[in-house]
């Protein structure tokens, strides 16, 4: 058991490492569901309080508020060319008690400037949770920029499914009030984590958290950032509209299908070997560090055919 704990806690160094925080501000959940739903339980919630949010957001970013007693969840479009973090900061009103946003949102490959937003919150006295599920682990994360920053262990983190992690602001996790409840925070404890953790999934991202740091973090970012970029600029230059906004793009490259319906490109591109999504019908591609350039070519050397 103390060969567990230690590894448990070395996960916790190495996250903290990362995204700029001390290995207490880390909770492990199952999933960005658990973790954003043990928030949602947690705030002291008073009457005619809002929560906003953008109206595409993933439902893990906005269904865990819809049903507090009390709250109303606000829901507000994107700006022009997919400006989510301008939306968000002209939305934040005098009821307004948290933001909630997709660091990268799933289906434009838009990325909010976390900077920007949380300063906002702050002046507004608003707390921001932003979940980092398309992001962490291959963009640059300063967690402090958000009260609450939600990660799960699969896409860019290279760690599978049931395990994530949520990092808190020290001052913010002092106001909590947890009222999901089980062995491992029992009252007064502040901890959102209620039973034994995924002891195996953690070992998992701690495993991932030291491939990344081997590689290099800065290193991941530059090359996956200049593999969508090409893609980007390739697919452009074949007719396909990148979506999402021009000047906060992200590893993600989401593409207007041209020619076929994105559904239709998905299967095509399987068949070789290429792997990509449908996400808002629209066709999302994300290369990672380890995508190879000869994939790139076969994927462009497809999409250079869209009647064949």
């Amino acid at each position: 058991m103390a060969r567990t704990r230690a590894a448990v806690e070395r996960t916790r160094t190495l996250l903290a490492e990362e995204f700029g925080c001390t290995a207490q501000d880390i909770v492990f959940a199952s999933s960005t569901g658990e973790a954003v739903n043990a928030v949602a339980r947690a705030i002291s919630w008073q009457q005619g309080d809002e929560v906003l949010t953008l109206d595409d957001e993933f439902p893990t970013v906005s269904q865990p508020w819809s049903k507090l007693p009390g709250v109303r969840l606000v829901t507000v479009p994107a700006g022009p060319d997919d400006d989510r973090t301008s939306a968000l900061m002209r939305a934040i009103g005098p009821h307004t008690r948290l933001v909630a946003v997709s660091h990268v949102s799933s289906h434009t490959g838009t990325a909010v400037d976390l900077a920007a937003l949380g300063a906002a919150c702050t002046a507004a006295g608003a707390l921001l949770l932003c979940d980092g599920a398309q992001a962490a682990g291959v963009l640059p994360v300063v967690s402090a920029q958000a009260d609450f920053y939600v990660a799960t262990g699969y896409k860019w983190m290279l760690a599978g499914f049931g395990i994530a992690f949520l990092i808190i602001k020290a001052p913010v996790r002092d106001t909590l009030e947890p009222t999901l409840l089980g062995h491992a925070n029992i009252s007064p404890s502040r901890n959102l984590a209620v039973g034994t953790p995924n002891l195996a999934g953690i070992h998992a991202l701690g495993a991932a958290a030291e491939l990344r740091r081997t590689v290099g973090h800065q290193a991941i970012t530059e090359r996956a950032t200049a593999l969508a970029a090409r893609i980007r600029d390739e697919a452009q230059a074949l007719g396909f509209r990148p979506v999402g906004h021009p000047g906060h793009v992200s590893q993600i490259v989401s593409l207007v299908p041209l020619g076929l319906p994105a559904e239709s490109w998905v299967t095509r591109l399987e068949g070789t070997d290429v792997i990509v999504a449908e996400r808002g019908g629209n066709l999302r591609i994300s290369p990672h560090f380890y995508t190879p350039d000869s994939d790139v070519d076969a994927l462009l050397l497809a999409l250079s055919h869209p009647h064949a």
